[in-house]
C-alpha cells in the first residue's frame, strides 16, 4: 500500500461497524475521559478495539513510529510504546542498529513496572543509532517539514500519532524532552537514579534518565498517581502550597519565537497565581552545559567502543560524526568532580533565591527542519557553526541529575510546537506534573495539535 493509499485508507475507514465513525479527537485524545467519551460515543470495547487497531497500523506505516508492533496487544486498553533501546520480552531490542538484533527472556525494570500498573505494550518505537544517530525516515506528524528530534525519536511520535497512549524512552541531554517538544506532547525525564536504567542502554550512565511521554501532561500526572514508574520508593504527592518558579535571565537571548512561549507561559503562570521571580546563573554554572556535553561524548566513545567489539557492530558514517577524542584519566575525573559541584550549586542558588522550578524555553531557537538536520551528527562539538545553538537548555537538568518536564506553550503556524521546560527538584515530579497539568489547561494548544496531526494523516492522499 502506498502512503497515499494509507493516508486515504485512514480518512475513509475508521469506522466501529455500525455504530458510526470513530473520531479523530478520541483517537488522538487523552486517556483522561475516554471511557466517557466512548460512551457518549456509543461505543463498546470491541468497537473501540477494532477501530484503533486499523488507526495504529496505518498511523504507524505513515510516521514508520515504530520498529516492531505486537499484533496481540490489547490496544482497547490504555497502551505504551518502548523505546528500542529498552527490552522488552518477547520482542527483539535493535539499540536503533540497522544489523543487531537481540531477544531478550525478561523485560527491563522499567517495563516491567508499567505492565504492573497495566498498561499493553504495544511495541517497540524507533530510536537513533545507540542514541547517536540520526532522526532518519520518521515522520513527524504535527509538522511533517520539521525534524521530530532524538534519541527517543519513535517515541515522541507513536504518541503523538495516537498509536500508543504513552512511551518510555531515555534522557541523556534531551533525549526524550527535544522530540517531544518537537512534536507537541508532554515529556518527562525522571530523577537520575543509576538503578532505573536496568535492561536499557545508558549511553552516559551519569546523565541518563528513564523518560515518559504522553499527549498530554495530565495523562502523565495520571500515570504518575497510580503507582511507582520508578524503582526508588514511594512517589511523593504534589505539593499543597503553590509551587515557585524562576526564570533564568540566561536565557534572555533566545529566538523572539522562542521567547514568545517563555512570555506565555509566564502570563499563565500568572492567570494561576503562580509566583515567578528570575534568577541567573553565574558564568561558571551556565557554561556547565558544555561540560555536560563533554562528558556525554565520552562516554559515548566508551560505550561505542564497547559495542563494536563485543557485538561485533560497525556504526554508520553519521553517528561515528558524533564522536569525538575520548578524554585523559584527568579531565574525565575533573567532568566528573564539575558534575558533583554543579548540582550542590544549582540547589544552593534554588535555596538563596526560594524557588521550587525553573522555567526555560527548550531551547534557544525553534525546531529544526528536515533538510537542516539531515546527515548531521547528534552530539555538539566546539567547532560546530551551531555549536552556541544546540547546547541547548535541556542540559541544565541533566548534569544536575533533576527531574524535568516539557510541555508545548504555543503552536506556531511555521515554526511549529514552541516548548517550554521546568526543572524540579530531586524526586519532585509529582510537583512538577501538577503544575503543568495546570499550565496546559491554561496554555490550550492541544486543539491545535489534534487538527495539524489528524491534517497530516490525512494531507497525502
Amino acid at each position: 500500500m502506498t502512503t497515499a493509499a494509507a493516508l486515504g485508507y485512514l480518512e475513509h475507514s475508521l469506522d466501529a461497524g455500525d455504530d458510526g465513525p470513530v473520531p479523530v479527537a478520541l483517537l488522538l485524545g487523552p486517556v483522561g475521559g475516554r471511557e466517557k467519551a466512548l460512551a457518549d460515543a456509543g461505543l463498546d470495547r470491541s468497537d473501540w478495539r477494532a477501530a484503533r487497531r486499523r488507526w495504529i497500523a496505518e498511523a504507524d506505516r505513515v510516521t514508520r513510529a515504530m520498529s516492531w508492533l505486537d499484533a496481540g496487544a490489547d490496544v482497547a486498553g490504555v497502551t505504551i510504546g518502548v523505546k528500542d533501546t529498552v527490552d522488552v520480552a518477547g520482542m527483539p531490542t535493535t539499540l536503533g542498529h540497522a544489523d543487531h538484533r537481540h531477544h531478550p527472556a525478561a523485560d527491563a525494570a522499567a517495563v516491567a513496572r508499567v505492565r504492573a500498573l497495566g498498561l499493553a505494550v504495544t511495541g517497540k518505537a524507533y530510536a537513533t543509532e545507540l542514541n547517536i544517530g540520526a532522526p532518519g525516515h520518521v515522520l513527524n506528524p504535527a509538522f511533517p517539514e520539521l525534524s521530530p528530534g532524538g534519541s527517543s525519536t519513535g517515541s515522541a511520535v507513536s504518541v503523538a500519532a495516537g498509536i500508543c497512549d504513552y512511551a518510555l524512552a531515555t534522557d541523556v541531554l534531551g533525549s526524550a524532552r527535544w522530540p517531544a517538544a518537537n512534536c507537541g506532547v508532554a515529556g518527562l525525564r525522571t530523577t537520575w537514579h543509576p538503578r532505573r536504567l536496568t535492561g536499557a542502554l545508558p549511553v552516559s550512565p551519569t546523565q541518563d534518565a528513564l523518560g515518559l511521554m504522553a499527549r498530554t501532561v495530565a495523562d502523565l500526572r495520571r500515570l504518575w498517581r497510580r503507582g511507582p514508574v520508578t524503582d526508588t520508593g514511594p512517589v511523593p504527592p504534589g505539593g499543597t502550597a503553590a509551587p515557585r518558579v524562576a526564570t533564568l535571565v540566561n536565557t534572555a537571548g533566545c529566538a523572539p519565537v522562542m521567547a514568545e512561549g517563555q512570555a506565555r507561559t509566564v502570563a499563565a503562570l500568572a492567570e494561576l497565581g503562580i509566583p515567578h521571580t528570575e534568577v541567573e546563573l553565574p558564568a561558571g554554572l551556565w557554561r556547565a552545559r558544555e561540560h555536560a556535553w563533554e562528558l556525554c561524548a565520552a562516554d559515548v566513545a566508551e560505550v561505542v567502543r564497547q559495542i563494536e567489539s563485543r557485538l561485533g557492530l560497525r556504526i554508520s558514517p553519521v553517528a561515528r560524526a558524533s564522536l569525538g577524542p575520548e578524554p585523559t584519566p584527568a579531565r574525565r575525573a575533573e567532568l566528573l568532580a564539575g558534575q558533583r559541584e554543579f548540582k550542590v550549586q544549582l540547589l544552593a542558588l534554588l535555596d538563596r533565591a526560594g524557588v521550587d522550578m525553573l522555567l526555560t524555553p527548550v531551547g534557544s531557537t525553534p525546531p529544526k527542519r528536515v533538510v537542516e538536520r539531515a546527515g548531521k551528527p547528534t552530539l555538539p562539538k566546539p567547532g560546530d557553526t551551531d555549536y552556541a545553538d544546540r547546547l541547548g537548555y535541556t542540559p541544565i537538568a541533566s548534569f544536575a541529575g533533576l527531574p524535568a518536564l516539557v510541555l508545548p506553550a504555543l503552536v506556531h503556524l511555521e515554526a511549529g510546537p514552541l516548548g517550554v521546560q521546568l526543572v524540579g527538584r530531586p524526586g519532585h515530579e509529582a510537583g512538577l506534573l501538577d503544575l503543568g497539568t495546570a499550565l496546559e489547561d491554561v496554555l490550550d494548544t492541544r486543539p491545535a495539535l489534534v487538527d495539524r496531526v489528524a491534517h497530516t494523516l490525512r494531507e497525502a492522499r
